[in-house]
């Protein structure tokens, strides 16, 4: 009986190691798939780094690049549902932010997409709404 006791415990010791030992694991995946979402964002609306590009020519193809890109819409009339499916289609890094926020703040987010239909716009006021809350 008592080294029933004894292995009981050393072995819930070792299973609470375990899960404190994955826990942080756990949480560096979900970083890094929201940092993968937030490169795959950048790419689409035409953010390029700076940090491969030689100093003189890289500015001028950056600054050239973000105009033409960074100024993106998303298609004016859409539903809700249709604009909640633009966004989790082709805006995964703002999406993830999005959903985040409470079922009103959505509602918010459509009604201001209706007014200003610009990507970037949009991001601002995703974060805005996930700040203040």
């Amino acid at each position: 009986m008592v080294q029933l006791d004894t292995v009981t415990r050393h072995l819930g010791g070792l299973l609470t190691g375990l899960v404190f030992w994955l826990s942080p694991v756990v949480v560096v995946q979900a970083e890094d798939d929201y940092l993968r979402l937030l490169d795959a964002e950048a790419a689409d609306t035409g953010a390029i780094s700076e940090s491969g590009a030689s100093p003189d020519n890289g500015k001028s193809q950056n600054k050239k690049a973000r105009n033409m890109k960074a100024n993106k819409v998303i298609e004016k009339g859409l539903t809700f549902d249709g604009f909640e499916e633009i966004l989790s289609v082709h805006y995964s890094g703002s999406n993830f932010l999005y959903v985040k926020l409470s079922e009103k703040e959505r509602q918010s987010v459509y009604r201001f997409y209706q007014v200003d239909n610009r990507m970037s716009s949009l991001r601002e006021e995703i974060v805005r709404l996930l700040s203040s809350s």
